[in-house]
Parts: structure tokens; sequence; C-alpha cells
């Protein structure tokens, strides 16, 4: 049965690749590849990617989960608000 997931999960995983180049090509025109906007949006992901993978690394004190989740929290909701003015300012 794993197979059968590993299997689906490949071809999803094609299938986003092959139809990147569209969504680049859709996007290039409106400019939107060079905004700060977009840029600052690709920087939050990464750290939000590295705020995913740092809990196995945290000390056991309750000061550093309160600063990690407070961390956590900003990232999200500053995410939100680029996300947002990215739909606002690149209507596509």
């Amino acid at each position: 049965m794993a197979w059968f997931f590993a299997f689906a999960a490949l071809a999803f995983l094609y299938r986003r690749t092959t139809r990147a180049g569209d969504r680049l090509a859709e996007l290039k025109p409106t400019g939107m590849l060079r905004s700060p906007l977009f840029y600052a949006q690709g920087v939050l992901l990464c750290v939000l990617l590295l705020l995913m993978l740092a809990p196995g690394y945290l000390p056991h004190e309750q000061w550093a989960a309160a600063v990690y989740l407070v961390v956590l929290v900003i990232v999200l909701v500053a995410l939100l608000f680029v996300r947002r003015a990215l739909k606002w300012r690149y209507p596509i």
C-alpha cells in the first residue's frame, strides 16, 4: 500500500514540475518575479521551513519554547500580510 502513496506523491510532484514553466511564463510579464514582495515571500518561506525543523534543537527550557512560538507567530503573520499584498498588487 505504501508504494501506491509513493507513486501518487511522485506523480503529483511531476505534474507540478511540468506546469511550473507555464506559471512562470504567466507571471513574467506582470513584473512580479522582480518584486521585492516576491523576494520577501521567498525569504519568509525559507524562515518558516527553518522554524519547522528547529524544535528538535531547542533547549528544554520554558523561555526557549515561548520565544520559538512568538517567532513562529510573527513569521506566519508576516507571510499572510506579504501574500495579501502580493495578491492586491498583482491580481492574477
